[in-house]
């Protein structure tokens, strides 16, 4: 700016018309960020028990789900969480044959997953700058739970 107040030529080039996007900005990302976590297929703060369902799938993106299981024919289920958390309960359901898996995929955020004192646990995971804590006690079971997949910088805990 000039000392007599008017613009110079590299100002007027830069903004034209005077506008300032300052004040937009941050309103544009509460906008986005509050759109992202009340979207339809976000499952934010959800709660559900899930009976006679053998598979499932589960997702939390910037938000929460906690779901308890008490199927008869448990099978398969994945669980997929960015900067969210899961919170899986397995203790009332039963394991159809020998073995069921559970694909977990955790980055920047926390799973935990509760299962009966007469399941067995593999833990698969593959961890980076995260951590897996398994606090599960076996009774010596035969059915087993493979728990396979990827935390990145976020956390997984087993549980009976």
């Amino acid at each position: 700016m000039t000392t007599n107040g008017e613009k110079t030529h590299y100002e007027n080039v830069r903004n034209p018309r005077g506008v300032s996007w300052g004040p937009l900005v941050p309103i544009l990302v509460i906008v986005t960020v509050f759109l992202a976590i009340n979207d339809y297929r976000s499952d934010a703060t959800d709660r559900h028990t899930r009976p006679g369902e053998a598979t499932f799938s589960d997702s939390a993106f910037l938000g929460g789900v906690e779901r308890k299981f008490d199927s008869a024919v448990f099978r398969r289920g994945e669980v997929e969480t960015f900067m969210g958390g899961i919170d899986l309960d397995f203790r009332d359901a039963i394991i159809e044959g020998d073995e069921a898996r559970l694909d977990i995929s955790a980055v920047m955020g926390g799973v935990k997953v509760r299962v009966p004192r007469t399941w067995n646990v593999d833990n698969r995971i593959v961890t980076t700058m995260g951590g897996v804590e398994d606090r599960t006690h076996s009774s010596g079971g035969n059915k087993r739970l493979v728990i396979s997949g990827t935390v990145f910088m976020g956390g997984l805990e087993i549980a009976n």
